[in-house]
């Protein structure tokens, strides 16, 4: 059988211990620097250290959020200093975003596992074995993937996969996402995410949360994520209660025992009985949180428009009533879910608005009717839906079993007291014996220590997790030992067993020199144009072909994603004798992936030889995982220059993309942002998606949309490869560095000849 690790979110030490208490084999968490979550009630790194020793001698895992970009100062300062005491305790792993941390951790702590976070946006097996000699021992796929995609990853790497398979899902990619900080600057990458996704947005065709993914629940699939060969079920929620965490790392090992012990059979039975416990328990998922119901996640769901609720952006809640009379301070309703006292219950209106929210006062029976006072003025009428959004008794029942599984660990223990010897203390359990020794037992000049004396002052385990299975007291008689001694004896003894059977680590005799990479040379520099200027179509090409053809230090760099195949021909004729680039489409995965394999299997050569057998393009903007095998494999030995998504905010983090022969990106000088990549569509959500793989009206027309402060973007579908990019309506016009890179969307010729003029490129 299997194991399967059950990975629970813990935003808080109480969160931490509540889901290893429930059934968690692992939590990720961060500390107060450097995580994901920088908003969470993060641990301290003491009582990081004390929760590994907790954790450990449970035999549980916890692995450390280090899944932010760092700068500079913070990765050669900060880092090592955070990350050693917790090494030492015994840490388990760490999660990392930003490369320069990845190799500043596996330099500094070889003996280390590395995971590959999910801000990664790694789709492929192949794509992560990309990241194996830096140390990478499992990663997380993006969470846009297929079950497919994952059973096909499973086939491609040894490295463990790790999959969200429970919480909230991100718009964006994740990692891909910088809407958060071009709106207000709190920056996702580094831990501040505002949240900008769950917003009420306004459109031409409508108003409402078009970018609000509904919570995902995978629990009634789970025989088909252990047989896909996941190695990690990861819960989503370190912003979330501890009830959450706790409830939820419960259930999916529950379930996940239930699938191996009983077998598929037993399962699908209770997966087709809606009055079975399996679909009880999912109910209780409902009620710890989500948000218009759940989807299947991309993993299961085959249509995109499941998986946003447009609605509503926090908690949903679980339908209980629906309202059969209302009159002046009044409603009634009948209920389709026992009530509990305390339970808060919500009328809603039908577009999912709240209208009155009221706490319950009695239990009431499913199938009953109930009557209550509503303030004078809310608006309560017949066909109204009644949702609960705070499960009291569920929330209670928890909190009960967290309390119960705190279950103590039995010790057993041998104390030795002979005249003229050292008194000692043998301590065993978890397969781990040790030997503590005390003052020298003497003998007594009054009166003699009594056995009982000594049992009693050993017994005291206080407020530990430890217990005495037995303890055996032999004390010469006649001695003297002092009972201030017994207890430093004991404190001695249980701290030694402690960190011994919790399995520390010891630090590298010294810490590794981490200079900073050196700028790139100038050998390097001048394989490099000074001018980058990127174009979205063959009308674009054709104008800044026309107004630079004067200048030989520009660079023109074709963006393939906003190219047909069949112009990917018609660009290299035009673009004869230029310097010229491509970047192949930044989000590739499953059927979109072979899509794209299959058009350059079809018209790829055109970029590879040209009439006199050389390539036809002079170096390979890489801005995925994707791109970098891509490049390598068709175009060995040209210049890779690292595309904006390819971040490098460290200098660590340009010295490790130049081992991989890919040089520091370019700064945009003018071009719109793109603020968010995204396998949900916003055209689908608003009913004008056309067929996959053809150029509908949107993606000629790309959709404006606006946040209620006017912050304005702009939405343009890939509809070939089936993905959205979301950019800032207004372009930024940034100057001051010394090299130039202009990126045009849907710009015209006039604003093109206008924006190189602004640069002397005209």
């Amino acid at each position: 059988m299997r194991q399967v690790e059950i990975l629970a979110p813990a935003g808080s030490i109480e969160g931490l211990y509540g889901a290893l208490d429930m059934g968690a084999d692992a939590v990720y968490v961060g500390t107060r620097r450097f995580g994901a979550r920088a908003f969470a009630d993060n641990p301290s790194v003491e009582e990081l250290q004390e929760a590994l020793v907790y954790a450990h001698l449970r035999d549980k895992r916890i692995y450390l959020t280090v899944n932010t970009l760092l700068t500079d100062r913070e990765l050669e300062e900060e880092l090592y200093p955070m990350i050693a005491p917790l090494y030492e305790s015994g840490l388990d792993a760490c999660i990392v975003q930003d490369i320069g941390v990845l190799d500043f951790l596996h330099e500094n702590f070889p003996e280390m596992d590395l995971h590959a976070s999910t801000q990664m946006t790694i789709f492929s097996g192949d794509e992560a074995n990309l990241w194996k000699p830096f140390g990478i021992t499992r990663y997380v796929p993006a969470r846009e993937l297929t079950i497919e995609e994952i059973r096909e990853a499973r086939e491609q790497t040894d490295l463990e996969i790790e999959v969200f398979v429970h919480g909230a899902l991100c718009y964006c990619y994740s990692g891909q996402c910088m809407m958060s900080e071009t709106i207000g600057g709190r920056s996702g990458n580094r831990g501040m995410c505002a949240q900008p996704c769950r917003l009420v947005f306004d459109s031409p065709y409508g108003k409402g949360h078009f970018l609000n993914t509904k919570d995902s629940c995978t629990l009634l699939d789970i025989p088909e994520l252990v047989e896909a060969g996941i190695d990690s079920f990861k819960i989503e929620g370190r912003m979330k209660k501890k009830e959450y965490s706790a409830g939820l790392a419960y259930l999916y090992r529950k379930y996940v025992d239930v699938y191996q012990q009983e077998g598929k059979a037993w399962f699908e039975e209770l997966r087709n009985n809606r009055d079975s416990e399996l679909w009880r328990d999912y109910k209780k998922c409902m009620e710890l949180y989500n948000r218009g119901g759940f989807s299947r996640s991309f993993l299961f769901e085959k249509d995109k428009t499941n998986l946003v609720y447009p609605k509503k952006n926090n908690h949903y809640g679980l339908l209980v009533g629906t309202v059969t009379r209302a009159g002046k301070g009044m409603a009634e309703f009948f209920t389709c879910e026992e009530l509990h006292y305390q339970d808060v219950l919500e009328f809603r209106d039908e577009k999912g608005n709240p209208c009155y929210e009221y706490t319950v006062k009695n239990g009431v029976g499913k199938n009953e009717k109930v009557v209550t006072n509503v303030l004078k003025g809310s608006r309560i009428y017949r066909g109204q839906k009644v949702f609960r959004i705070r499960n009291e008794k569920l929330l209670t029942e928890i909190q009960g079993k967290m309390i119960e599984s705190q279950k103590k660990i039995l010790l057993t223990g041998e104390f030795v007291g002979r005249q003229g010897e050292l008194a000692r203390l043998i301590i065993r359990g978890k397969e781990t014996e040790i030997m503590v020794q005390g003052e020298l037992v003497q003998p007594a000049s009054n009166r003699p220590v009594e056995k009982d004396d000594v049992r009693k002052r050993l017994m005291s385990l206080g407020n530990t997790s430890y217990e005495w299975e037995s303890l055996s007291v032999d004390v010469e008689p006649g001695s003297f030992l002092s009972l201030g001694s017994l207890k430093k004896l004991r404190r001695e003894g249980i701290a030694l067993w402690e960190s011994k059977a919790s399995g520390g680590k010891e630090l590298p005799v010294t810490q590794m020199e981490n200079e900073p990479a050196g700028f790139i040379s100038e050998e390097e520099k001048s394989r490099i144009p000074d001018i980058m200027i990127s174009v979205s179509s063959c009308l674009q090409l054709e104008s800044v072909l026309a107004f630079t053809e004067n200048r030989d230090d520009v660079m023109i760099h074709l963006k393939l994603e906003n190219f047909s195949p069949e112009e990917w021909k018609m660009a290299v004729k035009l673009a004869v004798g230029r310097k010229l680039s491509l970047s192949v489409p930044r989000i590739l995965h499953g059927e979109s992936r072979r899509r794209f394999e299959r058009d350059w299997e079809e018209y790829g050569d055109i970029f590879r030889v040209g009439e006199n057998g050389e390539n036809t393009i002079d170096a390979v903007v890489v801005d995925s995982h994707y791109g970098i095998l891509h490049a390598n494999r068709y175009f060995p030995g040209m210049i890779k220059i690292a595309g904006e998504h390819f971040y490098q905010k460290n200098e660590r983090a340009k010295k490790v993309y130049r081992e991989c022969g890919i040089e520091p990106s370019f700064v945009r000088n003018y071009g719109r942002i793109p603020v968010m990549a995204s396998k949900s569509c916003v055209a689908r959500t608003l009913g004008k998606c056309g067929r996959r793989g053809k150029q509908s009206d949107v993606e000629k027309n790309p959709i404006p949309i606006t946040t209620p402060k006017g912050d304005e973007f702009v939405v343009e579908n890939h509809c070939r490869y089936c993905y959205n990019t979301i950019y800032t309506k207004e372009p930024v016009r940034e100057r001051g560095v010394d090299r130039i890179w202009l990126d045009f969307t849907w710009e015209g010729k006039n604003e093109i000849r206008e924006v190189l003029r602004a640069w002397d490129l005209f």
